[in-house]
């Protein structure tokens, strides 16, 4: 039987190659050029939607793509100035209505190696303001009657992960953040209550190229894939 970090290995390497093939076969249909200006919230521009963006430029080297990573609100002034054709970020940063939306589960985790001592105020590793998962976090702790402590704040979700792995705090990630060689989810309290999660919301223009289509099929299959919860 595979072990817990295997399976989820596993899964992780069968999105992948599915998501791969579906890509593929989609973009040899027809030749895409054009230029797209992508947003991406910084808490999930990691590794599923850079990828999925080099994926496009490989397939479709004639598209020119801008990037910019950014905080969530940042990123939703920057869609309202008319600066991106394609944004990806949490929704309630946005006053427009997104083309999909999806909720991303999180998982509060710390150093494999960590012990949790339930008589001590818990450390914890929190975005900088403005964040949604720093007030969900905050509000579960005081649901759960868990004292804590702030050790880490960073507006860079690599800093975050680097401040787990070292074993400085519990931190909320996503699955896609979470390195099972260095990181275990933990359960803090049984009134931890329901899944947590926050809303990101994927927006186009009304007004698509092909190109911009083409961004929008791919970082939807992209983040969809990224987004389904650990079982």
């Amino acid at each position: 039987m595979p072990t817990t970090e295997g399976e989820l290995l596993l899964t992780y390497a069968t999105r992948i190659l599915a998501l791969g093939e579906t890509v593929a076969a989609r973009l040899k249909e027809r030749t895409v050029m054009g230029n797209v200006r992508v947003g991406l919230s910084e808490d999930v521009a990691v590794s599923a939607l850079p990828a999925a963006l080099g994926r496009l430029r490989r397939a479709c080297p004639h598209v020119h793509l801008e990037v910019v990573v950014d905080h969530g609100d940042a990123l939703a002034e920057r869609w309202n100035d008319g600066e991106l054709d394609v944004a990806i970020g949490v929704s309630s940063s946005f006053n427009a209505d997104p083309v999909h939306a999806w909720n991303v589960e999180l998982y509060w985790v710390c150093a494999i190696d960590e012990q949790i001592d339930a008589a001590l105020p818990l450390d914890v590793i929190v975005y900088a303001e403005p964040c949604a998962w720093r007030r969900l976090m905050f509000d579960a702790l005081l649901n759960a009657g868990r004292d804590f402590r702030v050790t880490v704040t960073s507006p860079n979700i690599g800093v975050i992960t680097a401040a787990v792995e070292s074993g400085l705090g519990v931190a909320l990630l996503p699955a896609e953040n979470i390195r099972p060689e260095t990181m275990r989810i933990i359960s803090l309290a049984e009134s931890d209550g329901p899944i947590l999660s926050v809303n990101y919301g994927l927006y186009a223009v009304p007004r698509q190229s092909d190109s911009i289509r083409a961004a929008v099929e791919l970082l939807t299959e992209s983040f969809h894939a990224m987004t389904q919860p650990l079982r």
